[in-house]
């Protein structure tokens, strides 16, 4: 929970600023916030399913931040009632140190015993929750950090079984490697004992996220005005990712920072810099603002030809970007002083802003036209109407908001060279 200072002085935080019961967008895997997406729920039924029809051996894969563990937290609180549940978080664990926190967590004596004597002691235990009516399920989250051993272990683990059915419901939990592992043929015997693979990923489109946010939401007990526009989801869509866990520390930090601002409305530039603190220049995965297909931005560089040709006044005209206005040279006998204040009247053309545009994308994605707009609104400029006057002041914003140095030093070349492309201003 993050705390603020309000304008009276006093402390408090942003979710009794908005009204929320508690914080929306936390990383616990709170079974609460389970989202209840086609992709989730297909899931949560193949686990339901494999664990109640005693399947065995149930994998579940995805890459970081899809929902996984929040997943696993969901089925048991699902099948708390029938089910006893041993939850292991995997940490380069050995075989023996599997058996051992399962025999501690089901609450079964382990003093100097072996691994052998341990699952014996284990089978007697699952033969009487059988006779019970109850289930024994073992779920291991992040069980790319299995070591070999272990994995070989859960073969005999999953060899506990009467003549009708399995004792021992296991689901190995983790990211894609573990996948990727088992198509080892060393781990042959474990991949065939596999009943069920659900893969998950992240969500697909703007859609999904803006579902996503409002559903978290909808869970504090918000119902009042809208707090993220479509632009800031967007925007949170583009940093993230689709990614769950993306999106919650990203809407968790713009949340904070409107707060602080006192407003009560995200923008999609208050979501870019909270995106930037963060670190996040962009998602893997993000696809192009407004566009719902999967695949990551592809923003070519635009690629400035001067071509020339001279007419016969000695005029040059620049020919060779389409994007570009027309470039005209005059003659120093051409160039008339104008007072100051037609100076301030001068104002900068739309085909200028589109190249500005263009430059700005190619530095940090397709968030840049929203930066642009923002900086000419704090100039108290709009941009039908943008004196030139102000045009280096404006780069200099628009550079602040380039987080690649490299990338900001090429802007700002681009910028400067085509404003002295412009006729001189002279007084």
């Amino acid at each position: 929970m993050i705390e603020l200072l309000s304008s009276q002085g006093d402390e408090g935080t942003f979710e009794s600023y908005f009204g929320f019961r508690e914080t929306p967008f936390g990383v616990t895997p709170d079974p609460r916030f389970f989202y209840s997406h086609p992709l989730y729920l297909e899931g949560l039924a193949a686990l339901v399913y494999g664990i109640k029809t005693k399947k065995g051996l149930m994998l579940l894969t995805g890459e970081v931040g899809t929902g996984k563990t929040i997943l696993l937290r969901k089925l048991m609180r699902q099948l708390e009632t029938t089910v006893q549940f041993v939850f292991i978080s995997s940490s380069h664990i050995t075989s023996y140190g599997l058996v051992e926190l399962m025999i501690q967590d089901l609450g079964l004596a382990n003093k100097e015993k072996n691994r052998l004597e341990m699952i014996h002691e284990l089978n007697e235990h699952l033969l009487q929750q059988l006779k019970r009516g109850h289930t024994v399920a073992l779920l291991i989250d992040e069980g790319q950090n299995l070591s070999d051993d272990a994995l070989e272990g859960l073969c005999s683990l999953s060899n506990l079984e009467t003549e009708e059915e399995k004792l021992l419901q296991i689901v190995l939990v983790g990211q894609p490697e573990l996948a990727t592992r088992l198509t080892k043929s060393s781990f042959r015997r474990i991949k065939q004992r596999i009943a069920i693979h659900h893969r998950l990923h992240s969500l697909q489109t703007i859609g999904e996220v803006e579902d996503y946010v409002r559903h978290r939401l909808r869970v504090v007990g918000y119902d009042g005005p809208e707090i993220f526009n479509r632009e800031a989801i967007e925007a949170v869509w583009y940093y993230s990712a689709g990614t769950p866990r993306l999106i919650n520390i990203v809407c968790d930090s713009a949340l904070a920072m409107t707060c602080q601002a006192f407003k009560k409305k995200v923008s999609a530039y208050t979501v870019m810099k909270a995106a930037s603190a963060l670190l996040l220049e962009r998602g893997y995965e993000a696809p192009k603002l407004g566009v719902p297909e999967v695949g990551a931005p592809r923003v070519k560089t635009p690629t400035r030809i001067h071509q020339k040709r001279t007419e016969g006044n000695g005029t040059e005209v620049n020919t060779g970007d389409p994007f570009q206005s027309t470039v005209v040279q005059l003659q120093a006998s051409d160039q008339l002083p104008i007072s100051e204040m037609e100076v301030n009247a001068i104002v900068v053309c739309a085909q200028f802003f589109d190249y500005m545009t263009r430059i700005a994308t190619a530095a940090m994605g397709p968030m840049a036209h929203l930066v642009l707009r923002d900086q000419i609104a704090a100039l108290g400029e709009s941009r039908d109407a943008f004196p030139r006057i102000k045009l280096r002041q404006l780069v200099d914003l628009v550079s602040r908001e380039i987080l690649n140095e490299t990338m900001r030093d090429r802007f700002q070349n681009m910028m400067f060279q085509e404003m002295d492309a412009l006729q001189p201003l002279r007084v």
